[in-house]
């Protein structure tokens, strides 16, 4: 190609004239990088991985184990039931607070039993096998009674009861607790559902023949007298005078 300036007839690679300078044919086309739209398209990734990371460290991943919303989802009934029966109630102290003051007592429920009481006298006529009935006595259960129709007999660490026949003495140790369901009818307390935590030992003469877990024991139905510091329940077999210690459950 002639250049049309000088005359001249060579270019170089950018169609220039070799003597002049002046630009003869048109420049080569540019070159493409290769990597231009990969790096492009990674540095976006890597954007929305970083902008991923900091929305999971501000929320704090997943959701923790005393989240409110999980909390409030639990069943307070099974909750309240595993509790009770892991612990029992507590030996001689005071009930807690009544969980639903407005609520009023189950109508076959007599409001004066409800309340902590305190055996200061037990009298009863028990089996023993291959011996017979005879009398004993002691002192120490706590019995509890809540508005929604539910007992507790607590012996705590130890309630002893002890008697004879004949030369021979016997005495019987409970520890632990026996829940009932209970209702007051025509002046009786009637008890069912019993479950129990514990355990009972028989000693004869100081020598203990057995001990095992506490007896889920039925108890036939007890007659009611109950006043506003003091209580006695009897039946053919049993005299039990209590002494309130705290208000209604």
């Amino acid at each position: 190609m002639r250049c049309p300036r000088c005359g001249a007839t060579g270019v170089d690679a950018q169609g220039r004239c070799l003597r002049c300078g002046l630009q003869v044919g048109a420049p080569p086309p540019a070159q493409r990088n290769p990597l231009l739209i990969p790096g492009i398209v990674f540095a976006v990734v890597a954007v929305l991985m970083i902008a991923a990371i900091i929305v999971y460290a501000a929320t704090g991943g997943d959701q923790p184990a005393d989240d409110p919303v999980a909390a409030r989802t639990a069943d307070p009934v099974a909750t309240a039931a595993a509790s009770e029966t892991a612990t029992g109630p507590s030996a001689g102290t005071s009930p807690s607070a009544d969980p639903s003051p407005s609520a009023s007592p189950s109508p076959s429920t007599d409001s004066c039993i409800l309340g902590v009481w305190f055996e200061e006298q037990h009298n009863e006529k028990i089996t023993v096998p291959n011996t017979g009935v005879f009398p004993v006595h002691g002192s120490g259960t706590y019995q509890r009674y809540s508005y929604d129709g539910v007992a507790y007999f607590d012996y705590g660490s130890g309630v002893r009861l002890s008697g004879t026949s004949g030369s021979t003495a016997y005495e019987f140790i409970y520890t632990g607790f026996i829940r009932y369901s209970y209702r007051v009818e025509n002046g009786e307390v009637i008890y069912s559902n019993p479950r129990a935590q514990g355990t009972e030992t028989l000693y004869r003469d100081g020598g203990q023949v057995y001990t095992g877990k506490l007896e889920a024991r039925n108890i036939p139905s007890r007659k009611l007298n109950c006043g506003s510091v003091a209580m006695s329940l009897t039946s053919a077999d049993v005299s039990i005078e209590l002494k309130r210690t705290s208000a209604r459950q």
